[in-house]
């Protein structure tokens, strides 16, 4: 048996499957580190009922020294920052444990079982609260030391940048907190307009310089801001062709698991790593 966590700002979602099958799953509200870990470790206990558990995959948001499986630290997330999460983990539940960034995560899910299945390399962005990064090359997710965090490219030194950026990056002109910081809107207040489009415009660009970085088979977008894939994928698609002139058109696709890339993600790093 395998076991996924995918540990979000608002949720965390603790699932049993494979093959990129979910068989069960419990959601329970982000808390606090130590009430979300006790938390955690019931839901993994509940799910298992005794059964032998032969990995647990995890997927986090944040800053995440990959070398050291320590979080340095995650905007959304209180009381995590500079937790040596993978130690922990594994002495929580006292199973193998692998822990990675959470669009990277989702990235290997959607490469493996989703939109991305068959293509090499995957980009994968997640467009929601923030903006999200992750590639997965031969079937194994990218990274350095930390993981690659294309939604933090600083694309203008003008403009209202979230905190903690020093100049606007596409997280401060395309996400549901910029809508929110700048015009007190959700994203989905905000569709179809004039900021809307020019956010996706920020967006195009942002992708162009990350598929020239990368030159990926495929790119898959999820998250919030994809809902409605029409007032989405279609102004997107059309600004990426005014940038993108210095390599062939690149498939721009959304999620082939929804909401559940992440989760299957999780799955899918326990079970390649086991």
């Amino acid at each position: 048996m395998y076991i996924g966590i995918d540990i979000g700002g608002t949720h965390i979602r603790v699932a049993t499957g494979k093959n990129g099958k979910i068989e069960e799953k419990i959601d329970f509200p982000t808390r606090e580190f130590h009430a979300s870990i006790q938390e955690i470790k019931e839901a993994v206990e509940k799910l298992s009922s005794g059964t032998h558990i032969q990995a647990v995959g995890v997927g986090i948001p944040g800053f995440l020294n990959l070398r050291k499986g320590m979080i340095t630290h995650s905007p959304n997330l209180v009381g995590w920052d500079h937790i040596d999460i993978a130690d922990i983990f594994s002495k929580v539940l006292v199973k193998k444990v692998f822990v990675n960034h959470d669009a990277s995560v989702a990235a290997l899910g959607e490469a493996t079982y989703g939109a991305g299945k068959g293509k090499n390399p995957v980009l994968y962005f997640t467009v929601s609260t923030g903006v999200g990064s992750g590639l997965v090359i031969n079937g194994k997710i990218f990274h350095g030391i930390f993981n690659p965090e294309a939604g933090h490219q600083i694309l203008s030194r003008e403009g209202r940048a979230h905190p903690g950026a020093p100049a606007a990056d596409l997280e401060s002109l395309v996400s549901g907190s910029a809508f929110q910081r700048v015009f007190e809107k959700t994203s989905a207040e905000m569709e179809g307009s004039e900021a809307w489009f020019q956010a996706l415009d920020w967006l195009a660009i942002g992708l162009t310089n990350t598929i020239l970085h990368f030159s990926p088979e495929i790119v898959v977008i999820g998250g919030g801001m994809t809902k409605h894939r029409e007032i989405f994928f279609a102004p997107l698609k059309k600004a990426l062709r005014k940038y993108l002139r210095e390599l062939p058109e690149v498939p721009v696709v959304p999620s082939g698991l929804g909401q559940e890339s992440g989760i299957v993600g999780a799955l899918t790093l326990a079970e390649k790593n086991s």
